[in-house]
């Protein structure tokens, strides 16, 4: 009973993380960037959404997951995606609980521990192809901890490396934990024979590997997928707050669970009494340095650290917490889960949500009338709008409107471009060339941008509507004849009363 209740508490938590139902700001290109497949003539290979590089080549590295999304959303709406959403975070954790029913001896840290975990994958798990990645990545920790190398792997790492490579570019990080599983078993073959895989087994892993590399060039793209790849791994993105290192002067609160299970990681590793596999440290490791180096991270460690790391937190306290889980009442226990289940569904349905089953848009955090006023008027233009609006206005103003940047960054632009973006937002020396160099004549920004106040002087251009969140400026020689029909009453702003839904 106490099993049972423990399963469906782990599960009804999994789904109050995984059921988030905020609109995330790359949503838009998401779901609309691709609607048809790569082999399709009307497949988007230039950058056709933008005015400032409508002619750059755009290397997709989701394209396949964008695909998906757009016709999951087409067929079944915004509940379809959250579905989705959920259904891969229970893969996830599910495929974590099949390795670990084994490392744990203690069902109370294994109880304990998937609640960690799944708390700390918590941050930005959005709607996002990266999703995919994370399925990926424990199915094939699944794959290497198992540790069995036959013929079912060596066909099984080759497709699934071809489906990861359209899905996502983060396709790599198969690689590398392949790698490392290679080198680390060739080097057990050197210093310690005894615990090595048989010879037959390390050249089957050797050849799966191969396999996987030369299906990643099974791409719309080919080799320039992999130059992508390269080239956005070593782009520095300080405006980005999610690429940013972690912090524990900004990020302690916020990422409290992380650093939980950072120190229960490295305790476990430390002084563990269980034999420490170096194959398995080494993944953790470069895992938790890539979570410090990038926070976006985070939760690629947390899912790495859950299949590595549980045998070795449960040598450490396992028997310790069996023991004083054993002086409660079961009764109490049930009572207990069944609470918390009960609260979980309960926050599930109503916590930050007006409807569970819709993707909201929250008017804190986008512009809706002043985006529901561009749309609603046919206004064309080329806009110059805030980062985080910027696939919210592909989506509801392409192709009237085309856009300066969005969150594609490297993927079709010019890093020129996106350096002179960023300084006019911030209102950097020289901030004006972004006006005088691209042909942008519609601003939309946020009012708590530094450039704001300086729009608001600048010669040439005109406030026209603003809100407690954003300011729309037009360039007065481009649209004297909206801005006269503004002044004479016929275009006015939307009222818009209730929730807003994606898209």
């Amino acid at each position: 009973m106490l099993t049972r209740l423990a399963a469906i508490a782990v599960a009804a938590f999994c789904i109050q993380i995984f059921s988030s139902n905020q609109a995330d700001v790359d949503l838009w290109g998401n779901v609309h960037f691709v609607s048809a497949p790569a082999w399709s003539p009307d497949f988007h290979r230039v950058n056709t959404f933008s005015f400032t590089a409508r002619d750059h080549s755009w290397i997709n590295h989701e394209w396949l997951a964008e695909y998906v999304f757009n016709r999951l959303h087409a067929f079944s709406g915004n509940a379809g995606l959250l579905c989705l959403k959920v259904l891969l975070g229970l893969l996830m954790v599910g495929l974590m609980n099949s390795v670990i029913r084994h490392d744990c001896r203690s069902g109370i840290v294994r109880f304990l521990w998937l609640f960690l975990v799944v708390s700390v994958m918590g941050f930005g798990f959005n709607m996002r192809p990266h999703l995919f990645s994370f399925a990926l990545v424990a199915g094939f920790m699944v794959l290497l901890r198992r540790g069995k190398f036959g013929w079912g792997f060596l066909v099984a790492v080759p497709f699934l490396g071809l489906v990861w490579v359209n899905l996502h570019g983060a396709f790599f990080i198969g690689l590398v934990l392949m790698t490392v599983s290679l080198v680390g078993e060739g080097l057990k073959k050197v210093v310690h024979h005894d615990e090595a895989l048989p010879g037959r087994q390390l050249a089957i892993l050797a050849g799966a590997l191969g396999l996987f590399l030369a299906v990643s060039l099974v791409n719309p793209y080919g080799f320039d997928l992999w130059k992508f790849v390269a080239g956005s791994a070593a782009t520095f993105r300080p405006y980005l707050t999610e690429w940013a290192p972690f912090d524990p002067r900004v990020d302690l609160v916020e990422h409290a669970d992380f650093v939980v299970l950072s120190v229960l990681v490295i305790a476990g590793l430390v002084f563990t009494r269980e034999r420490r596999d170096p194959v398995w440290v080494a993944v953790v490791l470069i895992a938790f340095v890539a979570a410090l180096l990038m926070r976006r991270n985070i939760p690629l460690f947390a899912l790495v650290a859950g299949f590595a790391a549980a045998r070795h937190v449960d040598s450490l306290a396992g028997e310790r917490l069996t023991q004083l889980a054993e002086r409660v009442s079961p009764r109490v226990l049930a009572v207990g889960l069944a609470l918390f289940i009960a609260l979980s569904a309960f926050y599930t349905v109503t916590f930050n949500k007006v409807n569970p089953l819709q993707i909201e848009i929250s008017r804190a955090r986008y512009p809706v009338e002043i985006m529901a006023f561009l749309e609603n008027n046919a206004i064309k233009g080329n806009a110059l709008l805030f980062f985080d609006w910027a696939e919210y206005g592909i989506a509801h103003l392409y192709p009237r409107c085309r856009v300066f940047l969005d969150g594609r960054f490297t993927d079709a632009y010019d890093i020129a471009t996106v350096n002179d973006y960023f300084n006019f937002l911030y209102a950097g020396s020289g901030w004006e060339a972004a006006l005088q160099n691209y042909p942008a004549d519609i601003v939309l920004i946020h009012r708590q941008l530094p450039v704001y106040r300086e729009m608001v002087s600048m010669p040439g251009w005109q406030l026209v509507v603003q809100t407690d969140l954003a300011a729309l400026f037009m360039k007065t020689e481009v649209h004297a004849a909206t801005l006269d029909r503004i002044r004479r009453g016929e275009l006015k702003m939307p009222v818009i009363s209730g929730p807003v839904y994606f898209p």
